[in-house]
């Protein structure tokens, strides 16, 4: 009976670890190219272009790898990983983080109450 529940519990246990990991490395990946302007709704990853302008939904994580050519909006507690480059301007919202080790074309608007972590280009100004 001692050797039926720890099996029971290492199954258990492994299967939670497993599934954990699992939920931490899920991101959408977006590898097609995209026109128009466009809503992120779910953690995700862009390895393409976006021709137009993006807004992230609140508490959603958006990592660039690829391009946004227009302006890209931080909705409330939103997060950017940004390794690609945003064409126009970048926005951010009350709570919102960035880390900027790519390029941002236009200015940054930080109404996050946050520092933006700037290991990157900035070409314009930031507010």
């Amino acid at each position: 009976m001692m050797k039926v529940r720890l099996i029971f519990c290492l199954v258990l246990i492994s299967t939670l670890l497993v599934s954990g990991v699992a939920f931490a490395d899920e991101l959408a990946v977006i590898d097609t190219s995209m026109e128009g302007d466009q809503v992120i709704s779910a953690d995700s990853k862009l390895l393409e272009i976006i021709k137009g302008n993006v807004t992230v939904e609140a508490g959603i994580t958006f990592q660039v790898e690829g391009i946004v050519t227009g302006s890209l909006t931080l909705k409330e507690g939103a997060e950017l990983i940004l390794n690609g480059i945003v064409e126009g301007d970048l926005t951010l919202g009350a709570g919102a983080t960035a880390t900027i080790n790519g390029i941002v074309g236009g200015n940054i608007y930080n109404n996050s109450g946050n520092e933006i972590k700037i290991n990157g280009i900035v070409k314009g100004e930031i507010h």
